[in-house]
């Protein structure tokens, strides 16, 4: 039986799916999934996150 809660299973496929679209960096991965999972992400955080995702790719 896991210790993972609903809400951190659900934040964790989200997590992984906008990381695999290019819209999350995977480097920050777990403070992301812990974020969302405790409801604690705003839309400034989402703001950032895409952005530096975004400039990171256009860096590559």
């Amino acid at each position: 039986m896991s210790d993972e809660t609903p809400s951190a299973s659900l934040a964790a496929l989200a997590v992984d799916r906008l990381i695999a679209s290019g819209l999350l960096r995977a480097d920050k991965r777990e403070a992301l999934v812990a974020k969302v999972a405790a409801g604690t992400m705003s839309g400034a955080d989402w703001k950032v996150e895409i952005d530096l995702a975004s400039a990171k790719a256009d860096s590559q």
